[in-house]
């Protein structure tokens, strides 16, 4: 594994608030990040409000979306806490005006003209009400006939209903039945309560103040959180994710080599994107993560397929691991005497490696050490075997430490310097190899930590270790 850098954070606020401003749920998904993780140990201070909660998750880093990762794998239920403010009531109300069926809104219509003109016994009995809004004016009854969104001032003034009961079943018997069921599924039990204050005959303003409106808190009890999030969230935000600029995206992160294998090119031009982008949390187990910039790993078509859904264990942004190069090196195993003429005779192998079985067996036991974990990732993407086709590279190696000694290198810097050319260290031992030497350059040639650790070893370049 090659780490990757952060990326511009002013492309990444953008990339990611684009993807967010036209999500229909942005709303939802705020008010269920800001509350089931707003409160949680190592978010209390990233999840401040819930306004645009969601865009904070997209645009969270690697050792964030761990953290939230923890929450939703503590199987604690699902909560919702909707702090209310008049422009977020009168919001809420809209939409229930907004769903009304077309034919319920021509009739109230209707009704109302009736009234203007002074036809009180033409107002029909059915639909029991007297006057359904306090608007005066054509311009008003336009704007409920095309449903737009009114103003926060709306009056519901009820006349002839015999009680709230029936102008509460009036309304829902009235509602498009799939936003009724999104409604309810969302704030559960909380429609009665809100058509009950529709009919009062306050203003907003007074509403809200009368009701001493701290928030509306609503539990979704026994609902595990994974499980509700799966289900709620999974095939709406895969379908975002199957929008996005995916080429825009690996653009932003510089990456033109594949992090996980360092083996293979992933260029993305105009007309070609030799790229996938692998969800390092999967998205089918963890949907919130499906559209998180730093969630998606710019990977060759093979880890990816690889990969899949299986477990990784690190993943290239993971900023704690620091170490990489002293953690997993590549060696290289001489089997015969030949091995200048015979690339058979090289094999290539990961130094001081485990086999599979005892790391299964360390991990069933949950004693997997940064190291271990990093070659139980290599075996999910069988690095190992990848590898081994690339001994005539290694053989190459072996030739050129042959020829390229200290005092070769020496006079070759002596030639540079002379015409007026320095080289640093670095730049000399990438001219040696052909590959870059350095681990802050690993991800900008395919098999550059390969080629490092085994220069090293045999003194092609550097030191060993």
């Amino acid at each position: 594994m090659i780490p990757i850098k952060k990326s511009n954070s002013k492309q990444v606020y953008e990339f990611c608030r684009d993807i967010y401003e036209k999500l229909p749920e942005k709303d939802e998904l705020d008010m269920l990040i800001f509350k089931n993780f707003g409160s949680h140990n190592g978010l209390k201070d990233y999840f401040t409000q819930q306004d645009r909660a969601f865009l904070k998750l997209m645009m969270a880093d690697y050792s964030t979306l761990l953290n939230v990762k923890e929450k939703i794998d503590s199987s604690s239920d699902v909560e919702w806490v909707f702090k209310i403010h008049v422009e977020k009531f009168s919001d809420l109300v809209n939409q229930i005006y907004s769903h009304l069926k077309n034919d319920f809104i021509e009739k109230c219509d209707e009704e109302i003209k009736q009234l203007k003109i002074g036809h009180i016994r033409g107002v029909s009995t059915s639909i029991n009400l007297k006057r359904i809004l306090s608007y005066e004016t054509d311009d008003n009854l336009d704007k409920i006939r095309k449903k737009k969104n009114l103003t926060d001032n709306i009056r519901i003034i009820v006349d002839r209903t015999k009680n709230t009961r029936e102008f509460i079943d009036l309304i829902k018997k009235n509602l498009k039945s799939e936003f009724l069921k999104d409604f309810e599924d969302i704030f559960p039990d909380k429609m009665d309560t809100l058509v009950e204050m529709m009919s009062s005959k306050k203003s907003f303003n007074d509403l809200v103040q009368s009701y001493k409106f701290d928030g509306i808190h609503t539990k979704k009890s026994h609902t595990v959180l994974k499980d509700y999030v799966v289900e709620r969230y999974k095939e709406k935000l895969e379908s975002y994710y199957n929008k996005i600029d995916k080429k825009e995206l690996v653009r932003i992160t510089s990456v033109t080599v594949c992090p996980y294998c360092n083996r293979n090119f992933i260029n993305v031009t105009e007309e070609a994107n030799t790229s996938q982008l692998d969800h390092f949390f999967p998205k089918n187990e963890y949907p919130l993560f499906a559209l998180c910039f730093y969630n998606l790993i710019p990977s060759c078509y093979g880890c990816n397929n690889k990969k899949s859904t299986s477990k990784f264990y690190i993943s290239p942004y993971d900023e704690s691991i620091t170490d990489i190069d002293e953690l997993l090196k590549f060696s290289l195993n001489i089997k015969s005497a030949d091995f200048i003429n015979n690339s058979e005779s090289i094999d290539i192998i990961i130094k001081d490696d485990i086999s599979e079985e005892e790391l299964k067996q360390l991990e069933s036991k949950d004693k997997l050490s940064v190291r271990q974990k990093l070659l139980k990732d290599k075996y999910v993407i069988d690095t190992r075997s990848l590898y081994k086709l690339h001994a005539d590279i290694v053989q190459e190696l072996l030739w050129k430490h042959e020829i390229y000694n200290k005092d070769y290198k020496s006079g070759l810097c002596q030639i540079f310097a002379d015409s007026g050319k320095y080289f640093s260290d670095s730049e000399i031992d990438r001219m040696i190899v052909g590959y870059y030497t350095d681990k802050e350059n690993y991800g900008k040639r395919p098999l550059s930590k390969m080629v490092t650790d085994i220069s090293k070893e045999i003194g092609l370049v550097g030191e060993e270790g």
